[in-house]
């Protein structure tokens, strides 16, 4: 707390409210596991608001057509027979821009510090081009960022706030790894028609904030290794299906390869960044206030390592999407999601899932005024002592609140086994819990 008090009077004078990425790489690897200059946000006596970040997910829809309405990916449709389900005019048609309203208009009102993104930026499959171009290839995806990123997202106060994100498993590519993921990355160093508001410069990084009495360190992970399955598994929902993906095609520059490759190479980048993200927290639970995960999946889909790392360093908030409604699960809390007797699965860390941002068709039936937890948005206010999160749906009615006071790490918690094969259940349904794959992984071929 001294050394967070001494670093905070320093940002007065020497740190903006903002990061800023190292030199652009060549490519999309190479700041993998970069530790960013730290941003700082200063209580002035002007503006007594609290401090609040924003939490958005699955946001991005699609465009039929180049004049077209962006509009969400429907997956409620009769193709989709386990998530079929009625469509509500005023809401599963224009979601993601209720939600991007709702942001504009509390935004007016809050003391907004940034934006943390939580991934499938972009449906059906990402950025619509090739991965391994040119890194930040003029014009690449421009149409999706101009009007499906810059415009949604704009106005007087939003404009100026930045994204702090990761990649959802769409945008890989949704059902293959083919699309222009590595320039989602390369965006953080500008395009044509940015707004230099993007911040993503690596599949996984550490990113500080110094408040004036506080301090988090935030942690971005890549989780996208539990959707990464054997080629012949699980068709339509696998980035490495042999189904979607041509047999010898691949990401030349990058990798994935090939598809006899692509489980191992994601299994490879979980590897490094589940050794990273200890060293970094070992660090953090020393000279921090506050500890924070963003990724894409729920802790459910990991849930050995997840538990094992939430209870030995005190990871404080973990904040997820990828399942399309807005759920938030309190320290020990029930998870109906999950199961009717189930529990936070991670225990005394609270966990934020906001997947409903509008880029999908949510999983549940909303309502077009907005009473429902479908779609909508998270607000966190921070404080040196407690953490308040609240949902705010698509209508603008705040939906949900939970409470978070810090958790204390227990350091001589052990690892749990590393060379346990992953098991897998085909049905989707099964992959939520108990029948998830875990996050052990075999050390074959990585």
């Amino acid at each position: 707390l001294l050394a967070t008090a001494a670093v905070s009077r320093q940002c007065v004078a020497d740190c903006q409210p903002r990061w800023y990425a190292p030199e652009k790489p060549d490519g999309p690897l190479k700041y993998n596991g970069h530790v960013m200059e730290p941003a700082c946000f200063n209580q002035t006596s002007d503006d007594p608001r609290p401090h609040t970040v924003y939490i958005i997910g699955d946001w991005g829809g699609v465009m039929y057509s180049e004049w077209a309405e962006v509009m969400p990916a429907d997956r409620r449709a009769k193709k989709f027979k386990k998530a079929h389900r009625v469509f509500i005019h005023g809401a599963d048609d224009i979601a993601q821009q209720k939600v991007a309203n709702q942001m504009k208009w509390h935004a007016a009102k809050d003391r907004v510090d940034y934006i943390l993104n939580v991934g499938d930026n972009f449906y059906w499959g990402g950025i619509q081009a090739s991965c391994s171009m040119e890194f930040g290839a003029e014009g690449v995806g421009k149409q999706q960022w101009t009007k499906i990123y810059e415009w949604m997202y704009n106005g007087e106060t939003l404009k100026d706030k930045q994204w702090l994100g990761v990649l959802g498993n769409h945008d890989y590519g949704g059902w293959n790894f083919l699309s222009a993921w590595d320039q989602t990355i390369a965006y953080t160093w500008g395009g044509e028609g940015t707004s230099w508001r993007w911040f993503q410069p690596a599949l996984y990084y550490k990113a500080g904030a110094i408040y004036e009495d506080f301090s988090i360190d935030y942690f971005f992970i890549d989780s996208n290794v539990f959707d990464a399955l054997d080629p012949y598994q699980v068709p339509g929902h696998n980035i490495c299906s042999s189904a979607h993906n041509p047999e010898n095609k691949g990401c030349p520059k990058t990798g994935p390869y090939n598809i006899w490759q692509c489980k191992w190479w994601f299994i490879k980048i979980w590897k490094e960044q589940m050794t990273w993200i200890e060293t970094e927290l070992e660090k953090s639970v020393h000279t921090t206030d506050w500890q924070i995960v963003v990724t894409h999946f729920p802790p459910n889909w990991g849930v050995d390592h997840w538990a094992y790392l939430c209870e030995k360093y005190g990871i404080d908030v973990y904040i997820a999407g990828h399942v399309h409604n807005q759920q938030l699960w309190s320290p020990w809390g029930p998870v109906p999601y999950l199961d009717k007797f189930a529990h936070n699965p991670v225990g005394a860390t609270a966990v934020v899932v906001s997947g409903g941002g509008g880029g999908i068709t949510s999983e549940g039936v909303p309502s077009a005024e907005g009473w429902d937890n479908e779609y909508g948005f998270m607000k966190m206010q921070l404080a040196k002592d407690e953490i308040i999160i609240r949902h705010v749906s698509h209508g603008g009615q705040l939906r949900e609140e939970i409470r978070v006071n810090k958790r204390l790490p227990q350091l001589t918690t052990t690892n749990p086994p590393t060379t346990v094969t992953a098991t897998i259940a085909l049905d989707m349904d099964m992959r939520r819990m108990d029948a998830t794959r875990n996050a052990s992984f075999p050390d074959e071929f990585v």
